[in-house]
């Protein structure tokens, strides 16, 4: 179902979640994992819409929905390794060099108690099909570019 035929005045319904930059920052290679299908599926429809952002409130509210569901189960299992890691990175500027050793501590909460390890991988070298991520038009011009260098 499509949003685009929402009102301005009916985008008070869609609820962000409050929360600072610096907890956001502290979970974001766990929460990119664990939401990964969410923040996909907005980002394919954020490229898919054009310039209309009404177009993506129900796949925005996913992305929110999956992090406020992730950061409970965070500050349920691993509440005091997080709060000492996150005071960390406030103090020192958002400067994980200088909080290593509560780094260490809160991964190995996380992936005890929840199985999320904090693993990054480029999304380069990750084989994303052509259909997924690029615009409908230049998906045409790719084919018919790829079907004649075939002959």
């Amino acid at each position: 179902m499509s949003c685009k035929n929402i009102p301005w005045e009916e985008l008070d319904e869609y609820k962000d979640y409050n929360v600072t930059s610096v907890p956001l920052l502290a979970v974001a290679d766990h929460l990119g994992q664990v939401c990964k299908d969410a923040n996909d599926r907005y980002m394919l429809c954020r490229n898919d819409s054009g310039a209309d952002p009404r177009k993506c409130l129900r796949e925005g509210q996913l992305v929110t929905n999956c992090t406020k569901m992730f950061m409970d189960k965070v500050y349920k299992e691993c509440k005091m390794p997080f709060a000492r890691y996150t005071t960390c990175l406030d103090l020192n500027t958002r400067r994980h060099q200088f909080c290593r050793g509560t780094q260490i501590e809160f991964d190995k909460c996380m992936l005890e108690k929840t199985g999320v390890s904090r693993e990054f991988t480029w999304y380069q070298d990750k084989e994303v099909p052509i259909q997924q991520t690029w615009p409908e038009a230049f998906r045409e011009f790719r084919s018919d570019f790829v079907n004649i260098l075939k002959h």
